[in-house]
């Protein structure tokens, strides 16, 4: 008897699990397609209505059918719903201020980057994919906003601007013994010759926090000289920290949270400046998500997420119901960023069984798109079921996915991103 009890125990949360993701499927509106790619978005209005801040996620950043599908989606959006700017991961705040017009800023970026921005938006600008994508945003009257700390291509230039400005301003007359200290260990940041020790490390970030806190910068043109300084303190925390980690997930960790922190701050800071701006964000599931932590991690410690507090999880408790997050899955095909290189794999797409992505594949259309505010408003008791999915990475991972995204964009087979010629 006892084993029959586990028997029928075991069958029930098979069916259940089973229940909601073919329920799901079942509510997956099609995306009529032309040539290949889906055109007309009008599907997705009830859902973005009233809506200023869209993240546009994907799986990986190697997928050349959902580069193509997500700059029709732009398109539709800067075209026929009045958003008026792009966000890109990977693009520093900093070189987007530049591109926008703030053009005392040219003597902190490369030469020629007027022109040749683009080429520094990695790891998306090599995939012959997102030529109609660069050529698009490039001639339409649209404001970008990069939401990144400093780039390597940046970092040493606006570190001496940085340390330049504050030489001059009255803090360093006024404390000339503390700039002593501190100039040096400037220089130590800028030349990259030799690592910081905890003691400036500590001092440096400790000032910095300082000089924002208590208002005690110079100000640059509507207070970009204190982001300035602000995405300075992160660049230091990521890439001059001595401090030792107890192990390799809490030094994940760190990185993460303090990376997406500051994404969110650039992204916050351009919006505070913009409020009429509405912004469509180019970046991974991962960063896009609004709820980590109900995800079981697969790859290790299964609470590895609620350690982590990403983008959008701070752009959401921002600005709320103004926020919508699309996710992208796809249930076959292939990954690979768009370099020939080695090192660069090519990864196969499958859905297991068990994920949602398996039921979305019986569907005979090929590009869906689920409402999942719609499916939570209507029976929020589906909030609480946890099921499987690859929206991360295409690692089958199990959660309670109707808290971690707004919708989900289905493409059936996804393909590499190919190198343009």
């Amino acid at each position: 008897m006892k084993k029959i009890s586990i028997l029928f125990i075991a069958i029930f949360h098979i069916s259940c699990s089973k229940k909601i993701t073919t329920e799901l499927s079942d509510k997956m509106t099609e995306l009529k397609s032309e040539n290949g790619i889906p055109t007309n978005f009008k599907k997705l209005d009830q859902y973005i209505a009233n809506k200023e801040i869209i993240l546009l996620g994907e799986a990986a950043h190697g997928e050349g059918k959902t580069f193509e599908v997500k700059t029709q989606i732009v398109k539709y959006l800067v075209e026929e719903k009045g958003f008026n700017t792009i966000a890109m991961e990977g693009m520093d705040f900093l070189q987007m201020e530049f591109i926008n017009g703030r053009s005392v800023l040219k003597n902190n970026l490369p030469d020629n980057f007027e022109n040749e921005w683009y080429n520094f938006w990695n790891p998306w600008n090599p995939a012959k994919q997102l030529i109609s994508f660069e050529s698009f945003i490039k001639n339409s009257k649209i404001s970008f906003a990069g939401i990144e700390p400093y780039e390597n291509i940046t970092a040493m230039i606006n570190i001496s601007f940085i340390k330049n400005e504050l030489e001059k301003s009255k803090w360093a007359i006024l404390n000339k013994k503390e700039w002593l200290k501190l100039a040096p260990i400037f220089e130590k940041i800028n030349t990259n010759k030799s690592k910081l020790s905890i003691e400036e490390f500590d001092h440096i970030t400790l000032q910095l926090e300082n000089f924002i806190k208590e208002n005690e910068l110079i100000h640059f043109q509507d207070n970009f000289f204190t982001q300035m300084v602000e995405n300075l303190i992160t660049h230091v925390k990521m890439n001059f920290n001595p401090n030792t980690f107890s192990n390799e997930d809490e030094e994940t960790a760190y990185y993460v949270n303090t990376r997406d922190h500051q994404m969110a701050r650039n992204l916050i800071y351009f919006k505070e400046r913009n409020p009429k701006a509405k912004i469509i964000v180019w970046l991974a599931n991962f960063h896009g998500a609004t709820n980590l932590s109900e995800v079981t991690y697969a790859d290790g410690d299964p609470n590895m997420y609620s350690k982590l507090k990403v983008f959008g999880e701070h752009v959401k408790k921002k600005y709320s119901e103004k926020v919508y997050s699309i996710a992208t899955t796809s249930s076959k095909g292939f990954s690979k960023m768009p370099y020939n290189l080695k090192g660069i794999e090519e990864t196969k797409i499958i859905s297991p069984k068990e994920s949602l992505e398996f039921e979305l594949d019986k569907q005979k259309y090929n590009f869906g798109f689920i409402d999942f505010n719609k499916i939570n408003k209507n029976n929020p008791k589906k909030l609480e079921e946890k099921f499987n999915s690859i929206m991360l990475g295409h690692k089958n991972q199990n959660g309670k996915w109707l808290k971690v995204f707004d919708g989900l964009l289905f493409i059936k087979e996804n393909e590499i991103a190919i190198p343009r010629e």
